[in-house]
């Protein structure tokens, strides 16, 4: 598959999903569709866009597309898989009746501190776009296929451990996928080490936040100056280096409010906060709501979708 000249774009969007505000900040965001029901609605063409914060996987098991993946496009037929990481302008113009799935994953879960064993095995996916053909390992297309409708089946009829069947059921299609990329040579799109500088960044990020480091100590581990950082991290999670790190601590205070009973001045003390009620004033800050008004709410609405 060899790139083409890429067509004019007059007007790049960037959504959350498909213009779906909001989602895609969720720290449980997870979702999933096949290709076929929001392709047609839109004669079967997705014009480029990008979306910021989250990583997707589009696996075509019958048919193809003509790929639009920053600049550049290529042909993929099925069986294959494209990996796109968040940020990445890319689009589809589908054949006609194309069968596949779309699976979309909030990043802040792929850099999880709780697959940090798994994450270096998984690095390759989320550094640069792929087109993965699949074609002579019709063993790895099957089992990527089901595994894929059963993630839809979880989505749309909730059951018990829903969350924990999402999590494993996407750690086998990513790692599925992962062993194919070590067998055989794939064409990669190429964004140089700005975005491996980044994935490095999230994963400094991912081991120190309950330490808060200064923007200044990311920067001197990543042998960069303050604003490259930031240009980097506005460049690919359309905020600064600050943001970033307060979006994860942040998030750690939801899960550890949504999943456990600890107060507010546990949550506040294990993220290493001093002062409970600073810890309450930034959470409310960012959150719009105190930690016991946020508890409160996601008790009512417990997993997304």
């Amino acid at each position: 598959m060899h790139p083409k000249s890429p067509a004019p774009v007059p007007l790049i969007e960037s959504y959350d999903l498909y213009g779906e505000a909001g989602v895609g900040d969720d720290p449980e965001f997870v979702h999933i569709e096949d290709i076929r029901s929001r392709s047609r609605l839109y004669q079967w063409r997705i014009t480029p866009h990008s979306h910021r914060r989250m990583f997707q996987v589009v696996s075509v098991d019958r048919g193809g597309a003509e790929v639009w993946l920053d600049g550049a496009t290529q042909r993929m037929e099925g069986p294959a898989v494209v990996c796109i990481p968040g940020g990445v302008v890319h689009g589809f113009t589908f054949e006609t009746d194309t069968e596949g799935w779309v699976l979309t994953v909030s990043e802040l879960q792929l850099i999880d501190a709780r697959y940090r064993r798994s994450r270096k095995l998984l690095e390759p996916l989320f550094q640069a776009p792929l087109i993965l053909s699949l074609e002579g390992a019709p063993g790895d297309a099957a089992w990527l296929n089901r595994t894929l409708e059963q993630m839809n089946v979880e989505f749309h009829w909730p059951r018990m451990g829903r969350e924990s069947m999402f999590e494993w059921l996407m750690r086998m299609v990513l790692m599925t996928i992962r062993r194919r990329v070590e067998d055989q040579t794939v064409r990669a799109a190429d964004t140089g080490d700005r975005r491996a500088r980044f994935v490095r960044f999230r994963q400094l990020v991912e081991d120190h936040f309950r330490e808060h480091w200064p923007v200044a100590a990311y920067a001197e581990d990543l042998a960069v100056s303050q604003a490259v950082l930031n240009r980097l991290c506005q460049g690919f999670a359309g905020k600064g280096a600050g943001d970033v790190i307060q979006d994860r601590v942040m998030l750690e205070a939801e899960r550890l409010l949504i999943y456990t009973s600890a107060s507010a001045a546990q949550i506040a003390y294990e993220l290493g906060y001093q002062d409970p009620a600073y810890f309450s004033r930034a959470f409310k800050r960012r959150k719009g709501m105190a930690p016991g008004r946020f508890r409160a709410v996601r008790m009512e609405r417990p997993f997304p979708g």
